[in-house]
Protein backbone atom coordinates (compact mmCIF):
# COMPACT_ATOMS: atom_id res chain seq x y z
CA UNK A 1 0.00 0.00 0.00
CA UNK A 2 1.08 3.59 -0.92
CA UNK A 3 1.94 5.85 2.54
CA UNK A 4 -0.74 8.37 2.70
CA UNK A 5 -3.39 6.13 1.27
CA UNK A 6 -6.35 4.21 2.86
CA UNK A 7 -7.88 0.71 2.11
CA UNK A 8 -11.56 0.56 1.56
CA UNK A 9 -11.56 -0.97 4.58
CA UNK A 10 -9.71 1.53 6.51
CA UNK A 11 -13.12 4.21 5.00
CA UNK A 12 -15.42 2.08 6.08
CA UNK A 13 -13.88 1.56 9.60
CA UNK A 14 -13.32 5.43 9.34
CA UNK A 15 -17.22 5.78 8.51
CA UNK A 16 -17.65 3.42 11.54
CA UNK A 17 -16.20 5.42 13.89
CA UNK A 18 -18.06 8.65 12.90
CA UNK A 19 -21.50 6.93 13.41
CA UNK A 20 -20.33 5.90 16.61
CA UNK A 21 -19.00 9.36 17.35
CA UNK A 22 -22.60 10.47 16.11
CA UNK A 23 -24.64 8.24 18.69
CA UNK A 24 -26.88 9.72 20.95
CA UNK A 25 -25.56 9.94 24.49
CA UNK A 26 -28.11 9.09 27.29
CA UNK A 27 -25.90 11.01 29.85
CA UNK A 28 -25.76 14.19 27.65
CA UNK A 29 -29.57 14.31 27.08
CA UNK A 30 -30.03 13.78 30.81
CA UNK A 31 -28.06 16.53 31.52
CA UNK A 32 -29.04 18.83 28.89
CA UNK A 33 -33.03 20.13 30.44
CA UNK A 34 -34.68 20.00 33.49
CA UNK A 35 -37.19 16.98 33.74
CA UNK A 36 -40.56 16.74 36.01
CA UNK A 37 -43.12 14.08 37.08
CA UNK A 38 -45.05 12.39 34.32
CA UNK A 39 -47.72 12.17 36.79
CA UNK A 40 -47.38 15.37 39.17
CA UNK A 41 -45.60 18.24 37.88
CA UNK A 42 -44.13 19.69 40.93
CA UNK A 43 -41.37 16.82 40.78
CA UNK A 44 -38.53 18.06 39.05
CA UNK A 45 -35.15 16.62 38.41
CA UNK A 46 -31.58 17.86 37.09
CA UNK A 47 -28.35 16.10 36.95
CA UNK A 48 -25.35 18.65 36.04
CA UNK A 49 -21.94 18.31 36.47
CA UNK A 50 -21.98 15.26 38.96
CA UNK A 51 -24.80 16.75 40.97
CA UNK A 52 -28.37 15.18 40.98
CA UNK A 53 -30.89 17.33 42.77
CA UNK A 54 -34.84 16.32 43.09
CA UNK A 55 -37.44 17.99 44.60
CA UNK A 56 -40.85 17.50 45.46
CA UNK A 57 -41.61 20.94 45.73
CA UNK A 58 -41.43 21.11 49.41
CA UNK A 59 -38.02 18.86 49.90
CA UNK A 60 -34.80 18.58 47.97
CA UNK A 61 -32.65 15.83 47.55
CA UNK A 62 -29.10 16.02 46.59
CA UNK A 63 -26.92 13.79 45.42
CA UNK A 64 -23.77 13.33 43.57
CA UNK A 65 -23.11 10.65 40.25
CA UNK A 66 -20.54 9.27 37.92
CA UNK A 67 -21.64 8.10 34.57
CA UNK A 68 -20.30 4.23 34.70
CA UNK A 69 -21.87 3.48 30.95
CA UNK A 70 -23.55 5.68 28.16
CA UNK A 71 -25.03 4.52 24.87
CA UNK A 72 -28.23 5.58 22.80
CA UNK A 73 -30.95 5.45 25.46
CA UNK A 74 -29.58 4.12 28.03
CA UNK A 75 -26.62 4.97 30.80
CA UNK A 76 -25.78 3.63 34.17
CA UNK A 77 -25.08 5.92 36.57
CA UNK A 78 -23.27 5.24 40.08
CA UNK A 79 -25.12 7.67 42.68
CA UNK A 80 -24.00 8.83 46.45
CA UNK A 81 -26.58 9.96 48.30
CA UNK A 82 -26.56 12.12 51.12
CA UNK A 83 -26.55 9.69 54.11
CA UNK A 84 -23.74 7.91 51.75
CA UNK A 85 -25.60 5.17 50.49
CA UNK A 86 -23.89 4.26 47.10
CA UNK A 87 -26.77 3.40 44.26
CA UNK A 88 -25.98 1.86 40.90
CA UNK A 89 -28.60 3.70 38.57
CA UNK A 90 -29.89 2.71 35.13
CA UNK A 91 -31.58 5.32 33.18
CA UNK A 92 -33.50 5.01 29.90
CA UNK A 93 -34.72 8.03 27.91
CA UNK A 94 -37.16 6.79 24.75
CA UNK A 95 -38.77 9.30 22.46
CA UNK A 96 -37.40 12.66 20.86
CA UNK A 97 -37.90 16.60 22.02
CA UNK A 98 -41.08 17.14 24.03
CA UNK A 99 -42.15 13.73 23.51
CA UNK A 100 -39.47 11.98 25.49
CA UNK A 101 -40.04 9.92 28.79
CA UNK A 102 -37.22 9.08 31.06
CA UNK A 103 -37.43 6.38 33.52
CA UNK A 104 -35.16 5.52 36.59
CA UNK A 105 -35.97 2.85 39.16
CA UNK A 106 -33.31 4.52 41.47
CA UNK A 107 -34.28 8.11 42.13
CA UNK A 108 -36.38 9.02 45.11
CA UNK A 109 -38.83 11.16 44.26
CA UNK A 110 -40.40 9.65 40.97
CA UNK A 111 -39.72 6.69 38.72
CA UNK A 112 -41.31 8.09 35.03
CA UNK A 113 -39.85 11.83 34.10
CA UNK A 114 -40.68 13.58 30.87
CA UNK A 115 -39.32 17.02 30.03
CA UNK A 116 -39.77 20.27 31.87
CA UNK A 117 -41.10 23.33 29.64
CA UNK A 118 -38.00 25.28 28.71
CA UNK A 119 -38.45 28.95 30.58
CA UNK A 120 -36.42 30.41 28.41
CA UNK A 121 -33.62 33.38 29.18
CA UNK A 122 -31.67 33.44 32.86
CA UNK A 123 -32.06 36.62 33.86
CA UNK A 124 -29.55 38.08 35.90
CA UNK A 125 -30.43 40.37 39.14
CA UNK A 126 -28.98 42.29 42.15
CA UNK A 127 -25.95 43.46 40.19
CA UNK A 128 -24.67 46.82 41.79
CA UNK A 129 -22.79 49.68 40.41
CA UNK A 130 -19.72 49.11 41.73
CA UNK A 131 -19.26 46.22 40.32
CA UNK A 132 -20.40 47.15 37.12
CA UNK A 133 -17.93 49.99 37.04
CA UNK A 134 -14.98 47.29 37.57
CA UNK A 135 -16.47 45.17 34.31
CA UNK A 136 -16.53 48.19 32.01
CA UNK A 137 -20.09 49.20 32.84
CA UNK A 138 -22.42 47.36 30.33
CA UNK A 139 -25.28 44.93 32.31
CA UNK A 140 -26.24 44.17 28.61
CA UNK A 141 -23.19 42.27 27.74
CA UNK A 142 -22.82 40.50 31.69
CA UNK A 143 -26.50 39.51 31.00
CA UNK A 144 -26.07 38.62 27.52
CA UNK A 145 -22.74 35.99 28.80
CA UNK A 146 -24.65 34.69 31.54
CA UNK A 147 -27.92 33.89 30.16
CA UNK A 148 -26.32 31.75 27.41
CA UNK A 149 -24.05 29.92 29.19
CA UNK A 150 -27.13 29.37 32.30
CA UNK A 151 -29.93 28.43 29.63
CA UNK A 152 -27.28 25.54 28.43
CA UNK A 153 -25.92 24.15 31.32
CA UNK A 154 -28.60 24.52 34.20
CA UNK A 155 -31.68 23.40 33.33
CA UNK A 156 -34.22 25.02 35.69
CA UNK A 157 -32.84 28.12 36.54
CA UNK A 158 -34.43 31.44 35.50
CA UNK A 159 -32.44 33.80 37.64
CA UNK A 160 -28.75 34.08 38.66
CA UNK A 161 -28.13 36.70 41.38
CA UNK A 162 -25.27 38.13 41.89
CA UNK A 163 -23.50 37.34 45.32
CA UNK A 164 -21.87 40.39 46.10
CA UNK A 165 -18.29 39.46 45.99
CA UNK A 166 -15.68 40.02 43.60
CA UNK A 167 -11.88 38.96 42.97
CA UNK A 168 -9.60 41.34 41.39
CA UNK A 169 -6.68 40.10 39.65
CA UNK A 170 -4.30 43.13 39.48
CA UNK A 171 -1.60 41.64 37.91
CA UNK A 172 -3.90 40.47 34.55
CA UNK A 173 -6.53 43.27 35.33
CA UNK A 174 -9.39 40.63 35.47
CA UNK A 175 -12.46 40.63 37.82
CA UNK A 176 -14.17 37.08 38.80
CA UNK A 177 -17.47 37.07 40.59
CA UNK A 178 -19.84 34.90 41.67
CA UNK A 179 -23.62 34.72 41.01
CA UNK A 180 -26.04 31.75 42.44
CA UNK A 181 -28.86 30.43 40.34
CA UNK A 182 -32.17 29.75 41.66
CA UNK A 183 -32.39 25.99 40.14
CA UNK A 184 -33.12 23.43 42.58
CA UNK A 185 -29.25 22.71 43.21
CA UNK A 186 -28.55 26.47 43.75
CA UNK A 187 -25.81 26.18 41.02
CA UNK A 188 -23.01 28.43 41.56
CA UNK A 189 -21.63 30.70 38.21
CA UNK A 190 -18.12 32.19 38.16
CA UNK A 191 -17.60 34.87 35.84
CA UNK A 192 -14.56 36.85 35.23
CA UNK A 193 -14.22 39.82 33.10
CA UNK A 194 -10.95 39.97 30.90
CA UNK A 195 -9.87 42.20 28.40
CA UNK A 196 -13.07 43.15 27.63
CA UNK A 197 -15.23 40.10 27.25
CA UNK A 198 -16.69 37.93 29.94
CA UNK A 199 -16.64 34.33 30.80
CA UNK A 200 -18.52 31.88 32.43
CA UNK A 201 -17.93 28.61 34.28
CA UNK A 202 -19.77 27.19 36.90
Amino acid sequence: MVPGTGSSGDAEEGGAGAAAEEATSCAAELESREWMGAEDASLRMTASGGRLVETDGTDTYTSSYVVTSDGDGSCGLAVTRADGTVVQATVTIEGEGDDERLTCEQLQTAFDWVPAPRDGEVRVTDVDDAYLSLVGGSEDALDLAVSLWASEHVPGASEAAFDGEVYLDTRTGSVTATFTCDDPGRTILSVTWADGAFSVTG
